[in-house]
């Protein structure tokens, strides 16, 4: 009888059903934990597109749409207050119209008003002989007792200047606008000027906001009348053939100024998200509705794949866990000690690139206010002059564009400089250019602005030791300059110009081409002064290079002097408080998507002998 060898019996295996048994149950946890997982990373993120949707995206389709419409009745108000306010028609209208070649001027301006700007009509109705003049001559003499022309007396009887009309022309099949604007004073207006236009083209401009096949744009009255859809076959019919009872109900009883997020269900049950938008201008209400499904529709496909995935995951893991299992205990195990060690060391650095940043971000953010700081306020703009307005937009949080003004002896000094660089680099170019000219004013030696940029010039070369060829810097800036004494104004330019805008029109006085500071510039440079008529009305803007350059439009070509003193005389008549807006507003819609270029700066003024605002 043989006796058993002592030892391990190789014919074994290494482990026993309990290991397999552990490592199965292991595999089943984190299967099940990777399904709950998908299920709660599919509910959240369901919950958030809903939630930016609300939030966001329904929101800006609204804006925009409803910014659109509202541009258009803007332009439509300013052409028919171009109407009212013109000298000739009042001087028309007030003599009773019997002036036949003044008639056939103003009626051909009528007539220009549709050619040229869009417009469907264009009018002028006397209040005293009640005649009514449009771009094809008389139409008709107006009268109380005729429905057709009730509008105008009520419009001449309202006390308001400006009355915006919507109506839908069913035999048209289109909606038409009519903007009216009493001549004249309000009580006892001598009549009414107005513009038609037809809101058809902006069905198109509607359709193009839509965001699903399934999803609606309306723009609706207070009865519901649709006025504008993005589907051009539904404007003229009633929202209640589309929205729920219980959907019209909440749009009635809602504030007429407020702005309502709903979720509701649409006549054939689906969900919807919407939102409803007012219009002030034209008392109408802006609403933008999307299926739920077509917003969260693309998450069935992440589902299904979610599924694909959490079973390939389940193969994956019962073979890791087998592999591991039979080869790799010890080392997975210091693999995992190494992974957390890493991690660690992860954990920290990312903890102090969190400080470091957010210790940079708060300085840049410090640094904007030191910037600001040394530019003129409000109320020193104020005192300085009689009317200003000023547009500072730095590229990035600080930049090297700045405003100055400094009273030296009953002179005041008015200045924009345009730095090297962007960022803090050219914000500290900024705070050293702000400095010497500062010092320089205090010394008082300087009687013209051109003696003030030779001063910079060579105080600035010296600073940054710019002298010397083999400098390791060649910095410096464009700068204009303004003396004001009483109502004459003295300029001198170092790569910027000055525009003037008086009784006869806008022109642009160019300064000199060597800018200063740079190794290049002599430091003996003289720099040019260029006296300007002594005009009391007289508006006057210096730029940096920021305006003219900056691209967008259809081209996205650059802005340009031409098309900047093209905008300057169309705001000419406006007072300078609006000028502003006016300017903010077309730089905007120049630039559209397109990022700003380089930092801006833009400050108008008129002096204190001025009679305009």
């Amino acid at each position: 009888m043989k006796r058993k060898s002592k030892g391990i019996d190789r014919s074994q295996p290494l482990y026993d059903g309990s290991v397999f048994k552990v490592m199965l149950l292991a595999a089943v946890l984190l299967v099940l934990s990777t399904t709950l997982i998908g299920a709660v990373s599919y509910r959240i993120t369901q919950n958030e597109i809903v939630k930016k949707l609300k939030s966001q995206e329904l929101g800006t389709i609204a804006k925009s749409v409803s910014s659109r419409v509202e541009e258009r009745i803007g332009r439509a108000v300013e052409t028919a207050t171009m109407l009212a306010d013109d000298p000739l028609i009042i001087e028309w209208v007030k003599g009773g119209e019997q002036d036949a070649r003044l008639g056939e001027g103003i009626l051909a301006k009528l007539r220009s008003i549709p050619d040229e700007l869009d417009y469907t009509t264009a009018s002028v109705l006397s209040n005293e002989t009640k005649h009514y003049w449009s771009d094809h001559g008389l139409l008709k003499t107006v009268s109380p007792g005729d429905p057709d022309d009730d509008w105008f007396f009520r419009v001449v009887s309202a006390g308001r200047k400006t009355t915006v009309n919507i109506d839908w022309n069913d035999k048209l099949k289109d909606t038409f606008v009519f903007t009216d604007i009493l001549i004249g004073d309000v009580r006892n207006p001598l009549g009414v000027a107005a513009v038609g236009m037809s809101l058809k083209a902006l069905s198109a401009d509607f359709a193009s906001y839509r965001y699903g096949e399934d999803s609606h744009l309306w723009m609706v009255g207070k009865d519901g009348s649709i006025y504008l859809s993005d589907r051009f076959e539904q404007a003229g019919r009633n929202i209640s053939e589309y929205l729920s009872p219980e959907v019209q109900r909440k749009l009635a009883a809602a504030d007429p100024g407020q702005e309502l997020l709903l979720e509701e269900k649409d006549q054939e049950g689906q969900l919807m998200d919407m939102i409803s938008r007012p219009i002030p201008s034209m008392g109408t209400r802006l609403l933008v509705l999307v299926p739920r499904s077509e917003t969260v529709g693309f998450l069935s496909a992440i589902r299904i794949q979610t599924t694909v995935a959490v079973l390939f995951t389940m193969g994956i893991i019962v073979f890791f866990f087998y592999y591991v299992s039979r080869k790799l205990a010890n080392p997975y195990k210091q693999a995992l000690r190494i992974n957390e060690q890493l991690e660690r060391i992860v954990a920290d650095r990312t903890r102090e690139l969190e400080r470091k940043n957010r210790e940079m971000t708060d300085s840049i953010l410090y640094a904007n206010r030191i910037q600001q700081t040394v530019l003129p306020s409000g109320a020193s703009l104020e005192r300085a002059f009689a009317g200003h307005w000023v547009v500072w937009k730095p590229r990035d949080v600080v930049g090297g564009d700045f405003y100055w003004t400094k009273e030296v002896g009953g002179v005041k000094w008015v200045a924009v400089g345009d730095c090297t660089g962007h960022g803090v680099p050219g914000a500290l170019m900024t705070m050293l250019v702000v400095s010497l000219l500062s010092r320089i004013a205090d010394q008082g030696d300087n009687d013209s602005p051109a003696g003030v940029l030779r001063k910079l010039n060579h105080l600035l070369k010296q600073t940054l030791n710019q002298t010397d060829p083999e400098g390791l810097t060649d910095d410096g800036l464009d700068l204009g300059l303004c003396f004001v004494r009483g109502a004459e104004v003295t300029f001198a330019g170092a790569g910027i110009a000055v525009y003037i805008s008086d009784s006869a029109g806008v022109r642009m006085v160019k300064g000199d081409k060597q800018k200063i500071g740079y190794r290049r510039t002599p430091a003996d440079f003289e720099y040019e002064n260029h006296p300007l008529p002594a005009d009391p009305d007289a508006a006057y803007y210096l730029a940096s290079d920021g305006v003219v350059d900056q691209n967008g439009g259809a081209k996205n070509l650059s802005l340009g002097r031409t098309r900047l003193m093209t905008w300057l005389e169309s705001m000419r008549q406006h007072p300078l408080p609006e000028q502003r807006l006016i300017f903010e507003r077309n730089l905007a819609a120049y630039m559209g998507a397109e990022s700003q270029r380089d930092d801006i700066v833009l400050l108008a003024f008129r002096s204190r002998y001025s009679k305009a605002g």
